[in-house]
């Protein structure tokens, strides 16, 4: 008796062999066809529109700088920091009020004289910085120099600029500290101890 014929699928050796089921498999095989499930995370491509739109938000809201921001240095915000910053506006405001009395020398002799009042304290700041100790010694002895004698207007103005100058960036570097100096000199002060002079004169190795 022959053998009931059984249908032989031939084998395909010039095909890779497929090692994932496909569509028609899995649906042959009454396996329930499933959609990929999406993933909460950002795809790659919308990195850069997100990182742009933070960066507009940004640009259209009010900047607010910390502390940090304005005053990087270890000494910012300090109490003396505060005290210098109170001083030397202080300081500035006596100088244009001596120059709005010019018209009236012992009006702005007293507001000059009141300034020079600030400058102990002004020194006792100096942990501020190395710069700012050099710019409130320089101004002791401008005043301790003039032996008196009243300013100009324009010596008046140079006070008022170093004063605000040291208001603004209170944290000078010596190279600042050093132009401060010499804008003092430059308008005819004499911002150096009077015995370093004398030494300075007196030794002829010096000159």
């Amino acid at each position: 008796m022959a053998s009931p014929a059984t249908n032989v699928i031939p084998i395909d050796i010039g095909r890779e062999p497929r090692t994932h089921l496909t569509s028609s498999d899995t649906t042959a095989l009454g396996v329930e066809e499933k959609k990929p499930v999406e993933g909460s995370a950002t795809p790659v491509d919308d990195v850069p529109r997100l990182f742009s739109e933070s960066s507009h938000a940004r640009d259209t809201k009010t900047v607010r700088l910390s502390q940090s921001d304005l005053y990087p240095a270890r000494h910012a915000f300090s109490p003396e920091h505060i005290t210098a910053l109170r001083l030397l506006r202080l300081a500035v405001g006596r100088c244009q009020r001596a120059i709005d009395a010019q018209n009236d020398p012992m009006s702005a002799d007293i507001e000059i004289q009141k300034v020079q009042m600030l400058l102990p304290e002004l020194f006792c700041c100096r942990s501020l910085g190395d710069g700012f100790g050099t710019v409130i010694n320089a101004l002791i002895y401008v005043f301790a120099n003039a032996r008196g004698n009243s300013f100009t207007s324009d010596q008046i103005r140079i006070l008022a600029r170093v004063f605000q100058g040291l208001r603004d960036k209170p944290f000078l570097t010596t190279a600042e500290a050093d132009d401060a100096v010499e804008e003092l000199e430059s308008g005819g002060f004499n911002p150096y101890p009077a015995e370093l002079i004398e030494f300075l004169s007196s030794d002829p190795s010096v000159r």
